[in-house]
């Protein structure tokens, strides 16, 4: 393990700053739930024509599939496509639940993972993508000093970008194995998410 590879899971860290930033990630997590529910709830309510135009027009193309795949961009393509859009076309498309969820979890763990071999593999390659990726995971960089493998199992369960923490632990040459354990977290973080989401979609009348 080279000094830059996540050195970090011994390191000790100063117990309050930990506890403040796990509280506030959690916090936030717990806001975007309710924000999530309200918003589904309102959309079944308001726009049901629009959604389920758009959904059923998904799936007839895409299938079940489709939503793994979407999953897949979003996590590796570091961009803002939240991967709830997708599991919201596949509850208004009356997909088949455990297949959706174990499509969304499939493609968001090849997304981490084409992030985190980017991160090791291709951009110590490209030194003008390099630099300018740099500056954008500086940030997130202190979280993996700081909490190794934890900071991607924040990633995976919390609003910390999924996208962006996986390519820094690449980056900073994480142990693979130990990486992917972390975006195991994924899969509960779906699960609830999905039910949710299904739940809000009932409950506005749908």
């Amino acid at each position: 393990m080279t000094s830059k590879e996540c050195s970090t899971e011994n390191e000790e860290v100063p117990e309050k700053e930990p506890d403040r930033v796990v509280r506030k990630l959690f916090r936030q997590t717990l806001v975007g739930i309710v924000i999530l529910l309200f918003g589904v709830v309102f959309m079944a309510r308001v726009f049901p024509e629009p959604v389920l135009a758009v959904s059923e027009k998904f799936i007839e193309i895409t299938g079940v599939f489709g939503v793994g795949i979407g999953i897949l961009l979003a996590d590796s393509l570091h961009v803002f496509i939240p991967p709830d859009v997708f599991l919201m076309m596949a509850v208004a498309g009356k997909l088949n639940s455990i297949l959706v969820i174990v499509s969304a979890s499939i493609g968001s763990l090849i997304g981490g993972t084409v992030s985190y071999l980017t991160g090791r593999i291709l951009l110590p390659k490209i030194e003008r993508v390099a630099t300018f990726v740099k500056r954008h995971e500086q940030k997130l960089e202190h979280y993996l000093h700081r909490y190794g493998f934890w900071a991607v199992v924040l990633a995976a369960l919390t609003p910390l970008p999924y996208s962006w923490v996986s390519l820094a632990a690449g980056t900073m040459k994480m142990r693979y194995l130990l990486f992917f354990q972390g975006c195991l977290f994924r899969i509960p973080r779906f699960i609830v998410f999905y039910y949710l989401i299904q739940f809000g979609w009932i409950g506005g009348g749908m």
